[in-house]
């Protein structure tokens, strides 16, 4: 087994356990396709790739595990189970329910700073696309400010949730959605600007919708 990007470790979330990191890692590779249904997963030679014992990876795939993403087997080890295209499609159909009550509560609740917080933010991802940059991070600070702008710590805790089944490498997969990501996100702007809920859960939603098909179009094309 070979992970998908060396040196991958020294770019993992901060202040999560090491069991946490390198459940994101292993998810990741899972979710995007680089780790396929059938898959073996050694511990041994997963931990010596991320540059950690064995521990955290056993308790990892434990995790894995509980979210259906393997399957774990006195003999056989660990296996991938891994996504099917109804759960992609599932997911990004949920990811647009709560990202679109999380822009209709914003627009509701925001201050007129973080409105201008989001409006700069979207520049960023602008920006970002103009220079030939990986929009990931940019787009993640963009949609964060907004969900955070809900103010709903149960909202919250379901987004991140949902989130983890989307490739952290989004745009390298999709391309294409980074054309359709910037005038979507000036409709979420001038209708938070605007409070105008119903626009912002509308546009929201339909924001994820599309980048749901475009995922599940690339992840299962010849499968059919």
């Amino acid at each position: 087994m070979t992970l998908g990007y060396p040196g991958r470790w020294r770019r993992l979330r901060l202040g999560a356990t090491a069991r946490d990191r390198v459940a994101d890692v292993l998810r990741d590779e899972i979710v995007s396709g680089r780790l396929r249904a059938g898959d073996r997963i050694d511990l041994d030679e997963a931990a010596a790739e991320l540059g950690t014992s064995r521990t955290p990876v056993r308790e990892a795939t434990l995790a894995l595990q509980h979210e259906g993403l393997v399957q774990i087997a006195p003999r056989s080890g660990v296996t991938v189970v891994g996504l099917r295209r109804r759960d992609v499609e599932d997911n990004f159909a949920l990811m647009a329910t709560l990202s679109g009550t999380a822009a209709g509560w914003a627009a509701e609740r925001m201050t007129t700073e973080q409105i201008e917080e989001v409006r700069a933010l979207a520049e960023r991802v602008r920006a970002a696309a103009a220079g030939g940059q990986d929009l990931a991070g940019p787009n993640f600070l963009f949609h964060r400010a907004v969900n955070r702008a809900s103010d709903s710590v149960r909202l919250l805790t379901l987004l991140r949730q949902t989130g983890r089944i989307i490739p952290t490498d989004f745009f390298h997969l999709v391309p294409e959605q980074s054309t359709c990501a910037l005038p979507e996100h000036d409709e979420i702007v001038a209708a938070l600007a605007a409070r105008d809920a119903a626009g912002a859960r509308r546009i929201a939603e339909e924001h994820l919708v599309t980048a749901g098909r475009l995922l599940v179009a690339r992840m299962f094309s010849g499968t059919e």
